[in-house]
């Protein structure tokens, strides 16, 4: 799966590492025991949760990019390499949220 991972608490540990890319810190949702659970960034590959879960909890982090158009293209403006990219990267997230999604649906 490319826009989710999952650990298993062991009743001591924090912090815990993002391997996917996302547009916005937004995007990203971490989910203990099935409840959304507040934590903040360390850095853009890691967070850190407000509370230690307790052993055995299943951690999920998962990207959840925005389906409305994050770029509006307008006739007879200019077309930036960094609008196009934004473009093509929100479309590829949601691409790949909805392979891992039919992935978990089927397990």
């Amino acid at each position: 799966m490319t826009s989710i991972v999952k650990y298993t608490a062991d009743g001591s540990t924090q912090e815990y590492s993002i391997p996917f890319d996302y547009v916005a810190r937004d995007d990203v949702v971490v989910k203990v025991a099935g409840a959304n659970s507040a934590f903040s960034f360390i850095n853009d590959t890691s967070i850190i949760l407000n509370t230690v879960p307790a052993s055995g909890e299943l951690i999920v982090i998962k990207r959840q990019t925005p389906t409305s158009p994050l770029v509006d293209f307008t006739d007879g403006s200019t077309l930036y390499e960094a609008d196009l990219d934004l473009s093509a990267r929100q479309a590829r997230f949601l691409a790949e949220e909805a392979i891992d999604q039919a992935k978990q649906t089927i397990a």
